[in-house]
């Protein structure tokens, strides 16, 4: 072999090792990527869990309250009832 061929064959070598390199940096790369994709994912799951849960907490205490206020004034619950289900028929009961 010359020279030249020796010269061409280690530049060969020494860019299949950096190539080589190159796929495993990148193959790490997209390792930390799903790590990063699957924490990222893992925190707004537990974000929405802790949101579904507090809305649960407030609408279980709105309805205490109506139950309570229902139960202390019943007349009064009664009579708003109508009037509101009045209302709302005049509303959608119209034909056009």
């Amino acid at each position: 072999m010359n020279l030249r061929d020796e010269a061409t064959a280690k530049d060969t070598e020494a860019l299949r090792q950096e190539l080589e390199r190159l796929r495993e940096d990148f193959a790490q790369m997209g390792k930390t990527m799903k790590t990063l994709a699957n924490d990222v994912g893992s925190d707004a799951v537990a974000r929405m869990r802790d949101a579904s849960e507090q809305a649960k907490i407030r609408a279980g205490h709105a309805a205490d309250t109506v139950t309570h206020t229902i139960e202390e004034r019943p007349l009064v619950s009664l009579l708003s009832a109508f009037v509101v289900g009045l209302i709302l028929g005049i509303l959608f009961g119209r034909q056009r």
